[in-house]
């Protein structure tokens, strides 16, 4: 990832929202929500090829009824889509992260990539909940305080809201309210209104401790509700 915030991304950045209320988290009824993961194929999903070729590459595969992702054995990674593309929704799921592994879920996803990731970097330096826009932006929102939701060695359980144009992203982690961005037309340029849902193993990268051999990420319990527009 480039590591720089432009002038334009520092006015996008809001102070932590750690200390608030978990406004409007969970008060979408669970019935009206449609499953994206059966727990036993990959039915509805498929890798992303068409990224840049440093990022085409990983591990993903079901076990025990979770979604694993993994390194490959060039310590590659890629990102694993939804064949399904949404614009308005939003996005439940259970997260389980080793020490180290470096993932995101990146949510209105195009062809070429460029989408907004909220980042979920379990590893040393890395952030929880920060917005970064691959392939255009970079990072829009700083989050050094996102670790305080996150449970290292336990499942996490995560929703994500993203409404609007210039999108309005939301993330909550554990019931707490991690990330609140009300996106401008600068910060979000380039990126599509609507695209995939993807989630990411990071490759190696020189310098930075992204994975560990071994460690894995898993998922279970992936649903979403798309939003009518208002």
């Amino acid at each position: 990832m480039l590591r720089f915030l432009s002038a334009f991304a520092l006015l996008a950045m809001s102070a932590s929202p750690l200390s608030h209320a978990a406004e409007r988290q969970g008060s979408a009824p669970e019935a009206d929500f449609v499953s994206l993961f059966d727990g036993q194929t990959m039915t509805g999903w498929k890798p992303h090829l068409t990224v840049p070729k440093a990022h085409v590459g990983g591990k993903w595969y079901v076990k025990d009824g979770l979604l694993y992702g993994d390194q490959d054995e060039n310590e590659g990674g890629g990102f694993l889509i939804t064949e399904g593309e949404y614009d308005d929704f939003i996005l439940r799921f259970d997260l389980f992260q080793d020490y180290p592994t470096d993932t995101g879920i990146f949510v209105r996803m195009g062809e070429d990539g460029k989408s907004h990731q909220i980042t979920l970097d379990n590893r040393p330096g890395g952030q929880i909940g920060s917005v970064y826009l691959p392939w255009t932006q970079a990072r829009v929102l700083d989050n050094p305080e996102g670790y305080k939701a996150f449970k290292q060695g336990k499942w996490n359980t995560v929703e994500i809201r993203v409404e609007g144009e210039p999108s309005h992203i939301q993330f909550w982690l554990n019931g707490v309210k991690v990330t609140d961005l009300q996106h401008t037309p600068e910060t979000t340029k380039g990126v599509p209104v609507k695209g995939h849902i993807g989630l990411q193993v990071h490759p190696k990268t020189p310098g930075i401790v992204h994975w560990k051999a071994g460690n894995t990420i898993r998922y279970k319990n992936i649903r979403i509700l798309p939003l009518a527009k208002n």
